[in-house]
């Protein structure tokens, strides 16, 4: 019996059929192919095609019909949209409604080559993933592991002490505390609670559910568990046995290489985009240029012309957010003094201070601390929160730094204002992706500063105990000792 195809390609015209099957063949893939939608359609329920190449015009159907469709009916295929023609908007949906890539005609083989290599490398992060829950499940008992043993209150009885090296926390302290209350995020505490108790009442074991636990520092680390109860000489359930695989980092690699695959089409795209974009920009403001010559004297069409060349100034920003935002990283290193990078950030926003009620303290407990880093990069990160901060607060304002070494090499460095903090949607989705509460801008800001900050091995959180406004705490080593 032939084993399954590896990919189906859905293309009405025939040339670029052929092409494709001889590019995969040679490739070594096994290829099935369909002409319409309705042969898609068919193909897709009896091939299990891991890897789907779909065209976005067909004679019975568009591919943005079939895309959720395909989706419902083959959740784990990935879908790469082939058209001949560039749409932003049509790129941004596709990607968005779940395609893995989006790819333009006539079809580059490297730029398909790439694209699918990326999707098979996530799709093996995805199998490891998977086959580190069953390895898990089968050694857990004698793998390194937390093991923690609540009431059935859900208060902490007893933990190991590898628990301990994963939250900074000790039994001491945490005795007797409700578990999740206190190492669960406020958005997971009612459902991992109601595991908690069908655990407990029902006297069965669960297994393979992985949520966020809180660490003492206020980070998150992924563990799957493994939860059994824990009965006395008359069968009565006592208590509850959790033990737990920290997963972080593999789930942090999938994340990484989903990531990686929507920089890509996002880059793919603004390439083009900015390149068109650029010389109609130029165009704007010499004719702008121009008309204002004509119209010297003539304060209401001077004003109106202003608000053209603001408007131009605006689009240009955010076309070079979005291109920043899909860019690589590439760090120029050196060694700088923080408080004078963040002063420099505070001077260049000086437009945004002026006519308003503004200070701006330095609070740390050492002021001279140096770092090695990407002085502009970093520069970009302070100025993006302060014009956060400023966007935030009502007059007056009051913006305090903070920056001290800690004891493992790493730096702290906290940003807090005095505005009305941040809700729990916007501290869980500040750093995501096109997230924002802005009438205006791409939500791309805090993004690009997680990045920013990842890139120098750092870390970015808010501080969900600061209550006097919002608090942004960054953790950088002193030295870069990796590649960067």
């Amino acid at each position: 019996m032939d084993s399954p195809p590896d990919i189906l390609v859905v293309e009405d015209d025939a040339d670029t059929r052929a092409d494709l099957c001889d590019l995969l063949g040679l490739d070594g893939y096994d290829v099935v192919v369909a002409a319409t939608a309705a042969e898609a359609r068919s193909k897709i329920r009896t091939s299990q095609a891991g890897i789907v190449i779909l065209d976005v015009k067909l004679p019975d159907g568009t591919g943005e019909e079939l895309l959720p469709e395909f989706l419902a009916l083959a959740p784990s295929t990935d879908i790469v949209v082939v058209t001949g023609v560039a749409d932003t908007n049509s790129k941004m949906t596709a990607v968005k409604n779940g395609a893995a890539d989006y790819i333009l005609k006539p079809i580059n083989p490297d730029a398909l080559r790439t694209s699918i290599q990326r999707i098979a490398s996530r799709r093996r992060i995805e199998q490891e993933l998977f086959q580190e829950h069953e390895f898990a499940h089968r050694v857990l008992r004698a793998a390194e592991a937390i093991v923690l043993v609540l009431d059935l209150n859900g208060s902490i009885v007893r933990f190991n002490p590898y628990f301990c090296r994963v939250t900074g926390r000790n039994l001491s302290e945490m005795a007797g505390e409700d578990w999740f209350d206190n190492f669960l995020p406020a958005d997971d505490r009612e459902r991992i609670r109601e595991v908690f108790k069908d655990t407990a009442r029902g006297g069965m074991e669960t297994s393979g559910i992985v949520n966020p636990i809180l660490t003492r520092e206020g980070l998150l680390r992924q563990v799957r568990w493994s939860n059994t109860p824990l009965k006395n000489e008359a069968g009565e359930t006592t208590a509850v046995l959790a033990i737990g695989l920290d997963v972080t980092d593999l789930v942090e690699a999938q994340k990484r290489a989903i990531q990686s695959e929507r920089l890509a089409a996002i880059g793919q795209t603004m390439t083009a985009l900015a390149h068109e974009s650029r010389n109609a920009l130029q165009r704007i403001q010499a004719s702008s240029d121009l008309l204002g010559l004509e119209l010297e004297g003539n304060a209401r069409a001077s004003e109106d012309l202003q608000s053209i060349r603001r408007a131009a100034t605006d689009l240009h920003r955010l076309l070079e957010e979005v291109r920043a935002f899909a860019a690589p990283i590439k760090l120029k290193l050196e060694t700088v003094q923080l408080s004078s990078v963040w002063m420099r950030a505070w001077t260049h926003l000086k437009h945004l201070t002026d006519h308003r009620d503004v200070t701006l303290r330095d609070l740390s407990s050492e002021p001279e601390l140096v770092a090695e880093l990407d002085s502009l990069r970093i520069e970009q990160v302070f100025r993006n929160l302060f014009e956060n901060s400023l966007a935030a607060c009502a007059d007056p304002v009051s913006i305090d730094m903070g920056c001290e070494s800690l004891s493992d090499g790493q730096l702290e460095i906290t940003v807090s204002d005095n505005g009305p903090g941040l809700r729990p949607e916007q501290e869980r989705k500040i750093f995501e992706d096109f997230y924002t509460t802005k009438d205006t801008g791409t939500g791309l800001g805090m993004a690009i500063v997680k990045r920013i900050v990842e890139s120098h091995h750092g870390q970015i959180f808010v501080d969900k105990g600061y209550e006097l406004g919002a608090k942004i705490v960054i953790r950088l080593p002193k030295r870069q000792l990796l590649p960067s």
